[in-house]
Formats: C-alpha cells, sequence, structure tokens
C-alpha cells in the first residue's frame, strides 16, 4: 500500500462512511448502513483504510468466525474432518472506493487478511480461510492473487484457502 494511505485499522464511529462508493451496490450499502452495528455487537470485524490526509473510507474489509461444513469443504479440508464441520475465518465482505481502485488497495487488503489469520490461527482453532466472493470477477480477483484458494464443491463463488498453504507461501 502506498503512503498515500494509512494502514488498515478498526472501523469506528470517527470514521466517513458517507463518500464510499464502490462497483458493488451491496458492498457500499453495507459498509454504510450496516458495518457500525455489526461491529458494536461483536459479530464482525470491520478494518478501513483512509487517506493520510482524512477520515473517509477509501476501501474495507469485514471479517468473522465461521465454520464450514463437511460436504461444503474442498477435499483437502476434508482429510482429518472426520465429518464434522471446520472452524474457518470468513472474508466475508471487501470493497474498494472507484476513485481509489488500481492502487494495490484490494490487494494490500487481502495480504492483511492472511497475515491476521496467521497470527490468530496460533491462538485458536481455525483450518483456513473462506473467501464469499460476490462475483465471477470478485472470484477471479482473489484466484488471480492467491492461486491456492480451492473452490467449494457446493458453491462456485466460495474460495477456501488452507493454512498450511498460508504457512508454507509465508515461509518462501
Amino acid at each position: 500500500m502506498s503512503t498515500r494511505y494509512k494502514p488498515p485499522e478498526l472501523l469506528s464511529p470517527s470514521h466517513d462512511l458517507s463518500q464510499f462508493h464502490c462497483r458493488s451496490t451491496e458492498q457500499t450499502d453495507w459498509l454504510r448502513r450496516h458495518a457500525l452495528q455489526s461491529t458494536s455487537s461483536g459479530t464482525t470485524r470491520v478494518f478501513v483504510v483512509t487517506q493520510q490526509s482524512g477520515n473517509s473510507v477509501v476501501a474495507y474489509y469485514a471479517w468473522c468466525m465461521a465454520q464450514i461444513r463437511f460436504d461444503a469443504a474442498p477435499t483437502r479440508v476434508q482429510k482429518g474432518a472426520g465429518h464434522y464441520p471446520q472452524p474457518i475465518a470468513l472474508l466475508a465482505r471487501l470493497g474498494v472506493d472507484i476513485r481509489h481502485e488500481k492502487q494495490g488497495l484490494g490487494a494490500a487488503l487481502l495480504q492483511d487478511v492472511v497475515l491476521r489469520l496467521l497470527d490468530l490461527s496460533g491462538k485458536i482453532g481455525c483450518r483456513g480461510l473462506l473467501v464469499h466472493a460476490e462475483s465471477d470477477e470478485a472470484r477471479g480477483f482473489h484466484l488471480h492473487l492467491i492461486p491456492e484458494f480451492e473452490q467449494s464443491p457446493t458453491d462456485d463463488l466460495h474460495l477456501v484457502l488452507l493454512m498450511k498453504d498460508i504457512r508454507r507461501t509465508l515461509q518462501n
């Protein structure tokens, strides 16, 4: 991420969400209408990026803990799972304001998620990262950045990245 932007930080009431507009109406609306409530209730953690000179959000992601059903998990996740749902982090939302596209913010946010997950997974049980891509374009974005993502057998827009793949990639 360029020095033009602050590093991702937890969403707070002091952040200005009113100017945020990304290509996805759903992602835009969720950030403006539901992100603060979701954060304050503790169900989701929302990390935002602002420019160095202000508090208007220009990019964000939302994630939480979840589980993946055995039948919805890729074969590699099923191994050793004993037919039980597996604990997994869910990257539920990711958006970049259209005026800040092509600045590397989406890739930087995905990297931030992976690094935070690596730290978190040492403290709690977590098999990996599940991404709910909103569209084929979003799925392609994630697969382009991290080819190790595997598609869920039940939904082409659900991608799974195992912790062991994250650790192996970061060790190289």
